[in-house]
């Protein structure tokens, strides 16, 4: 329970900066990842999170190039980032038809409530 905690915290900073930032709004769709194992018999936790599909068509599917000024960064930082980007895409595929559209307001104040409980 101590790890689904841990995670939950992680993962309400990211979203709640997100949120902060303005990149989310509470009414915006993410997609969530649950595990594949339940806790207290029936409550899959959530264990990782991505921007709506359309956001992640976006950001994998277009090259670097036109995203960004590759002069702006040293080689081993671009290439560092390509490999980021492809490893994401990797991962994103494996993931997605496990994926679930929620709004975000909603996975906050289920994270926030398993929290509450799980301590």
């Amino acid at each position: 329970m101590k790890k689904i905690v841990s995670n939950y915290k992680m993962l309400l900073d990211e979203i709640n900066e997100e949120v902060q930032e303005g990149v989310l709004s509470e009414n915006d769709n993410i997609q969530i990842l649950r595990e594949t194992s339940a806790v207290m018999d029936t409550y899959y936790p959530i264990s990782d999170w991505y921007y709506d599909t359309f956001v992640m068509d976006e950001e994998l599917n277009t090259p670097l190039e036109e995203m960004y000024l590759p002069e702006e960064f040293s080689e081993d930082e671009w290439k560092q980032m390509k490999l980021e980007q492809e490893e994401t895409k990797k991962q994103y595929e494996e993931d997605q038809p496990k994926l679930v559209s929620m709004k975000v307001k909603d996975v906050l104040t289920e994270m926030k409530q398993m929290v509450k409980l799980l301590k």
